[in-house]
């Protein structure tokens, strides 16, 4: 994963756009969006941006009392608007 923007300083906004899998529907829903603090120095790497999200979540999962299960993200760079720009990465995470 690429982290740099166009002119070389790295993103100014980082997201992640969430989801949960709903297994009687076999859908995913749209949960929140997150707007998280760019990390310094930016991430390495899938495992390092895996971790980096997973921060993250638990961090905002925990304080929200979301419901166990399993969720999908994606990570954004958005724009001073908070339109995204470009996505970063994607996976799944299980919040046991």
């Amino acid at each position: 994963m690429s982290s740099a923007t166009h002119d070389g300083t790295g993103p100014a906004s980082l997201w992640l756009d969430v989801q949960m899998w709903q297994p009687l529907r076999g859908v995913l829903h749209p949960i929140t969006e997150i707007e998280c603090d760019v990390p310094d120095p930016l991430p390495e790497g899938f495992d390092e941006w895996h971790g980096w999200a997973e921060a993250c979540l638990l961090e905002v999962a925990r304080r929200d009392g979301w419901q166990h299960g399993r969720y999908t993200y994606t990570i954004q760079e958005r724009d001073g608007t908070d339109h995204p720009v470009r996505d970063l990465g994607k996976d799944v995470w299980d919040y046991e």
